[in-house]
């Protein structure tokens, strides 16, 4: 019998485990370890929230006579957008001064600069197939 290589299929979503600046698992005050729950490569929202950021940097380009500089004035906004469009939600029992409700919450951490270490981590996670396809990999 044939092997079914949709059973190696990537999820639409995943929990990504947050890291802190260092490194290691982010964690409350109560030891418990923090995470997003994100849309992956493999979803419709994902691909519509890749295409948006694509457009804007395609967009600044053509304003700027073509200059790849300008298609990465605005890499923190940008990525800002990606990430809150694919980001499902926040799991723990997170706050964050300026989120006043947990729909605000994404935004409030993608944002804050003191926190750009969250932000690059998801970014950078959510991009990558591995987190989203366990049955794939072999150790």
């Amino acid at each position: 019998m044939a092997f079914n290589i949709k059973a190696r299929s990537a999820s639409e979503t995943g929990i990504i485990e947050l890291k802190a600046g260092d490194g290691s698992p982010l964690t409350d005050d109560d030891g418990n370890v923090l995470s997003v729950t994100v849309h992956s490569p493999a979803s419709k929202q994902w691909e519509q929230a890749q295409a948006a950021m694509n457009r804007k940097r395609a967009e600044r380009m053509r304003k700027n006579g073509g200059k790849l500089e300008a298609a990465i004035d605005n890499a923190k906004a940008d990525q800002v957008a990606f990430l809150c469009a694919i980001t499902i939600k926040f799991n723990g029992d997170i706050e964050h001064p300026d989120a006043q409700n947990s729909a605000d919450l994404p935004r409030a951490i993608y944002e804050d600069d003191t926190l750009g270490f969250i932000r690059d981590h998801v970014f950078a996670e959510a991009g990558d197939w591995s987190s989203f396809t366990g049955g794939s990999a072999k150790g």
